[in-house]
């Protein structure tokens, strides 16, 4: 991910967190705030409370590895922080990845249409 797609500073978390729209689930909480840009913004972030620094880093990269094969599905025109959850230590790539979907899809930030993966019924 290139540095512009990538929130960086305190003040950009605060903004998501003060204005954005929260959704969450067993695993993470999401903040989806609308940036009037037509790029897409990741945070990421993890509490001391998950574990410790390996157990955080491990969430942190299944977070960006999720974010970046749903990446194409989402809208674009977003700032998204990601919060990790302690039961997320215990999830494999493909159920992040599912788990994120489902609050993307809760929060109306997935593309309905499915063009760019081909016609996958026949």
């Amino acid at each position: 991910m290139q540095d512009p797609e990538k929130l960086k500073k305190s003040w950009e978390f605060q903004r998501a967190y003060q204005n954005g729209n929260k959704y969450w689930n067993r695993y993470f909480v999401i903040y989806v705030l609308h940036n009037h840009c037509n790029h897409l913004r990741l945070g990421v972030t993890v509490s001391k409370k998950v574990g410790k620094s390996v157990q955080r880093n491990r969430v942190k990269r299944l977070i960006r590895e999720s974010f970046r094969q749903l990446r194409t599905r989402v809208k674009v025109g977003y700032d998204i922080v990601v919060v990790g959850r302690t039961p997320a230590c215990r999830l494999t790539c493909q159920e992040t990845q599912n788990a994120l979907a489902h609050l993307f899809q809760k929060a109306a930030i997935l593309n309905s249409s499915r063009q760019h993966n081909g016609n996958r019924n026949n």
